[in-house]
Order: structure tokens, then sequence, then C-alpha cells
């Protein structure tokens, strides 16, 4: 029998065999999509993670054969590879033409997937602090 928070070894394995998968079954079109999305924006922020500390061993000076690109090859406003182009589905019409302070309310109706492309975008072009900073807001857990 149970008393308060002590369930019996039989309450415990139902729970555990029985109602957990039985409720993960019913909820699973629901949280697959949102966990597939999490997913995806966690990707695309290890992803821009590795790219930011590849750009500080550059700049701190370590020898890196990659490092050797001419300055005027990079930079915020050269594409660079695995970031998206506007042409290439960013999920903001008109991005580039839009001010921080257009973006910022349009960010919050976006999946997890599509601020992670945002993100990458803004991060390899203009680099916006604002519009960073709020992505990175509405990714982190709840």
């Amino acid at each position: 029998m149970t008393t308060g928070d002590n369930k019996s070894l039989v309450d415990q394995a139902l729970d555990a065999f029985v109602y957990a998968p039985l409720g993960l079954l019913l909820e699973a079109r629901d949280l697959i999509p949102k966990m597939a999305d999490r997913g995806r924006g966690q990707v695309a922020l290890a992803r821009l993670a590795g790219k930011v500390a590849q750009n500080q061993r550059r700049s701190a000076g370590r020898h890196d054969p990659e490092a050797e690109t001419p300055p005027s090859e990079t930079g915020p406003d050269n594409d660079v590879p695995g970031a998206p182009t506007p042409d290439e589905g960013l999920p903001i019409e008109g991005y580039d033409d839009l001010s921080a302070p257009q973006i910022i309310p349009l960010l919050e109706s976006l999946s997890a997937g599509q601020l992670s492309t945002v993100l990458t975008y803004e991060t390899t072009h203009r680099s916006r602090a604002t519009v960073v900073n709020k992505i990175r807001q509405l990714l982190a857990p709840a």
C-alpha cells in the first residue's frame, strides 16, 4: 500500500513499465516535434560555439593552417561555409533590410530550428548583439 511519498514496489513497477510508456505513447505526437526542434537548436549552438572557438584561436595567434586565409577573405560580410544565405530559406522575409528593433518581435513566432538558422546567419553576417542575445534567450531551456 502507499502512504504519502512511499510507493510500494508494485506501484513503482506499474509507473515505470505501464503508466509512463502509455503516457509517452499518448503524448509522442506533440513531444517529438518539440524535441526535434530543441535538438536542432542545440546542434546549431554547438556548431556556433565551435566557430567562435576557432575564431578565438585564430585571433590568439596560434598556428592554424586554416588561419592563413588572407584577411580580405574573412569577416562578417562574407559567406561562411555552412551559414545560410538570405536566398536559402531564412524564415524572416527581407531579413537583411530589417533593423534589429524590427526583427526582435518576429523571433518569438519561430521554432527552435528556425531560430538556430537565424542565429547562425546573424553571427556570420552582421552580429547585432540585440538580435543574437534575444535568440539565445529564446533558445535557452525553460
